[in-house]
């Protein structure tokens, strides 16, 4: 009888998840009420209060079970050798966010979407920050020492890995995971204008197409 009810629950909470997701896509979380969710559902007022408190709760307990996935695939790898950061150990780590966001492509294109949750990316942007936070003390002995301030350099790449994540999302992942991983791995350790740079001087070469 357990295991019928915990089915039981398990269903229907997928069924308000879904609905939670359909309606923000559509009107947006601010725009939506209790009922709505439950008449989205198929499921009344009662049985939605039996697992949520109220539609904040729902929100939280959903995007929090996604973030939490998300957030344990984040290990900022800054391995250094002979004075150069492994960029291949930062791809790898790179690689995992971003095959675990396509897995998940239904929440994070609602998320990320018209009708998205502005708080929800703000907080990733937050646990993004304090990871590279974590690991940023662990390479560097004095961080008062650095001629830019940590707080900037933080901000910078937290900044980046949200704002490319959410256009990568927008843009329906039209680049797959390794093209993703390989560029921004790139830009973040070496910086936009050395791509530009690179590329306007690729195209310079003798021999060059261009």
């Amino acid at each position: 009888m357990g295991k019928k009810t915990d089915l039981r629950v398990i269903r229907t909470k997928k069924l308000i998840k879904e609905a939670l997701l359909k309606l923000i896509q559509e009107k947006g979380f601010e725009n939506m009420t209790i009922q709505d969710i439950a008449d989205e559902a198929l499921i009344n007022r009662a049985t939605f209060y039996l697992h949520y408190q109220d539609k904040y709760d729902l929100l939280e307990q959903v995007s929090n079970t996604y973030l939490q996935e998300l957030m344990d695939e984040i290990n900022p790898d800054y391995h250094i050798q002979n004075g150069r950061m492994d960029l291949d150990r930062f791809q790898i780590t790179l690689k995992r966010v971003f095959d675990n966001i396509k897995k998940n492509r239904d929440f994070y294109q609602v998320m990320f979407g018209p009708n998205g949750v502005q708080e929800f990316t703000a907080k990733i942007e937050k646990h993004i920050y304090h990871k590279f936070q974590q690991k940023f003390h662990e390479i560097v002995e004095n961080v008062e020492s650095l001629e830019v301030p940590s707080d900037f350099l933080l901000n910078f790449i937290s900044s980046a890995y949200i704002g490319v994540t959410k256009w990568w999302v927008k843009e329906n992942m039209h680049y797959s995971t390794d093209y993703m991983a390989t560029h921004l791995a790139e830009v973040i350790s070496k910086g936009p204008m050395y791509s530009i740079w690179k590329n306007v001087r690729d195209n310079q070469r003798p021999g060059s197409s261009k």
